[in-house]
């Protein structure tokens, strides 16, 4: 893990926001859908998978997922469905199943989909929450999201890595937030995904402070033995600033309670329809 990653994890260092919402924990379970996306449909796409959502949502679909594009890298939608165990996943499949109107419009949205879509692949995700940090009260408009492909073998040496990075957190005194989740399926193995939570590009500006106050607690033997244990666990890695899609992804009750302005797609009250105008009497 290079120093690309040391710095990122320390963007949700010390961000406060006013009124700050309650504090939610990551989910234990992440399904992640990414498609690759023809050049030029990106807001036919949308439009498509907007309707799709909505169609959806006014089924009382009860398990809520989330669209995101990369900011800089590759034309592509990562759709992240969060649940709470693997039964959640085949309960939604099953849910959509018993409702033949609902499964008939999601056949029609698949179809019009795979006309602007080139290649899609589905990961499956647990959370390592011996390795994460609580995500605080952050409602992110952003994930600085890094694929780690750890050495056959070495998964103990990355927790180990892990582990050191939040110990020296904390003696710098920097909260800093991120998820860890482990591949279960659809990856090579052993893959780990690191999740950092951001409420707006203007964290990365913040960062280098929190970053050099890391560097100066760690010391400069601190950050060789990361280095050694990054180099002896890790292989390749991959990094994607994620922006969150409020058009097509479908938030649950705390999402809206708590960044309405983000969510006015679905928060906002439908125009009032004016009333028609009296008619006239015709004179005589």
């Amino acid at each position: 893990m290079n120093t690309r990653v040391l710095l990122c994890l320390s963007l949700g260092a010390t961000a406060v926001w006013a009124a700050e919402p309650q504090a939610w924990n990551w989910p234990k379970v992440v399904l992640i859908g990414i498609e690759e996306m023809k050049p030029g449909k990106g807001a036919a796409h949308q439009k498509n998978e907007t309707a799709w959502t909505r169609a959806i949502a006014a089924a009382k679909f009860p398990y809520h997922f989330y669209a995101m594009s990369p900011v800089a890298g590759p034309n592509q939608v990562w759709w992240v469905n969060p649940v709470g165990t693997f039964a959640d996943l085949e309960k939604a499949d099953a849910f959509i199943g018993k409702n033949p109107a609902l499964k008939a419009q999601v056949e029609g949205f698949a179809v019009k989909d795979g006309e602007m879509v080139t290649n899609s692949r589905t990961e499956l995700y647990v959370l390592r929450p011996d390795l994460s940090r609580s995500p605080g009260t952050l409602y992110p408009h952003f994930y600085w999201t890094f694929v780690i492909r750890v050495k056959p073998g070495q998964d103990e040496a990355f927790k180990d890595f892990a582990n050191k990075m939040g110990a020296f957190y904390d003696k710098a005194g920097l909260a800093a937030h991120w998820g860890i989740y482990q591949g279960m399926a659809g990856t090579t193995n052993p893959t780990f995904l690191v999740v950092v939570p951001l409420r707006s590009m203007a964290d990365l500006d913040a960062a280098m402070a929190d970053d050099r106050k890391f560097a100066e607690t760690a010391g400069e033997e601190g950050l060789k033995g990361l280095a050694k244990l990054s180099a002896e666990a890790t292989g390749r890695e991959e990094s994607f600033l994620l922006g969150v899609d409020p058009k097509m992804s479908y938030p649950d009750e705390g999402d809206l309670k708590a960044d309405p302005e983000f969510w006015k797609e679905w928060t906002a009250k439908p125009a009032a329809k004016a009333k028609p105008a009296p008619a006239k009497e015709e004179k005589k």
